[in-house]
């Protein structure tokens, strides 16, 4: 895609996002009590195409029944990871944001309604776990978030007089990387109707959150100082990495869990996983954040674009 079409695209995104909060928002609309139909045998609950391992000839061999257990394992860790983006690192950055001075584009109102739509996706995931594992048998058990465990390790080792840019810089980062993977995950006649609506109410609003943020980072970066914005260039690619990298270990776990070895789950993702793919795919996945901050005149993007090109198994 062009420069030219990337800022088309983003100006349709901020565009997209004045429409009024209260007739548009998940948590004024959205219904909680959706009939959830009986799950049938071909119903996945993932997008197989973000899941390549799924689709090993090691793994069809296993069956449907496998595949489905596989999707079912990856959304649970979808849903840890959304829960922790947006409790521990977008809701904790807006507390800093509404303090921020000099911001124009973003109103205080703005930041609110944010607020309010992360914490109500946090209790809509949670209700949708019950009603899920009673409807379907499957458990969509809460743990920590690898990719999120690592992002917050980025910035809690800033220094305390450097932490709140640290906090701001990941919640830009995650909520300008996230509304492609929502759009993705739950495309597909074969998805389960209820996970599609819940990616759907979600993936709405934080359209409109990214909108947020990418309005918000050009009041913001200018207003830093020489020495903020040289830490903000330095952790930018480190973000975006820590969140877009394949989760290996945790994806050798769900083969292991339905029914392969070691040996035949390590062939799986080596034979899988191929690290320019990946390179690729997370380029396209940053690609707002990287046109935004280097019209910003950071040099981030070029550092990111070094690392993913870089990227290979550890």
């Amino acid at each position: 895609m062009s420069d030219a079409g990337d800022e088309m695209s983003e100006t349709r995104i901020v565009d997209s996002s004045r429409a009024s909060w209260p007739e548009v928002a998940a948590v004024t609309r959205s219904e909680t009590e959706a009939p959830f139909p009986p799950l049938l045998p071909g119903h996945l609950f993932f997008n197989v195409s973000l899941m390549p391992y799924a689709l090993h000839p090691l793994v069809c061999d296993l069956g449907q029944v496998a595949r489905q257990r596989l999707s079912a394992l990856r959304l649970e860790d979808y849903l840890n990871k959304t829960e922790r983006v947006e409790l521990y690192i977008v809701n904790r950055a807006i507390e800093t944001m509404l303090d921020i001075p000099g911001i124009t584009s973003v109103s205080r109102d703005d930041l609110l309604a944010i607020y309010t739509d992360e914490g109500f996706h946090t209790w809509m995931m949670e209700r949708f776990r019950r009603k899920f594992q009673r409807v379907t048998g499957y458990c969509l058990r809460q743990r920590p978030s690898p990719s999120m465990s690592r992002v917050l390790a980025i910035c809690d080792r800033t220094s305390v007089r450097h932490r709140d840019v640290a906090v701001v810089a990941a919640a830009s980062v995650t909520e300008t990387l996230i509304t492609g993977t929502l759009r993705q995950a739950g495309a597909g006649d074969d998805i389960y109707p209820p996970v599609r609506t819940l990616l759907a109410e979600h993936g709405a609003d934080e359209m409109r959150h990214q909108a947020a943020f990418v309005r918000f980072a050009g009041d913001w970066v200018p207003a830093l100082s020489h020495e903020e914005r040289e830490l903000l260039d330095a952790l930018l690619p480190e973000l975006m990495v820590a969140f877009l990298s394949p989760e290996l270990p945790m994806w050798r776990d769900h083969l292991l869990a339905v029914g392969l070895n070691a040996t035949q789950a390590d062939q799986v993702l080596r034979e899988s996983i191929e690290p320019l793919d990946v390179g690729v795919q997370m380029m396209e996945a940053a690609l707002v954040p990287r046109r935004l901050f280097e019209r910003l005149g950071l040099s981030c993007a070029e550092r990111f674009a070094r690392h993913a090109s870089r990227w290979r198994p550890p």
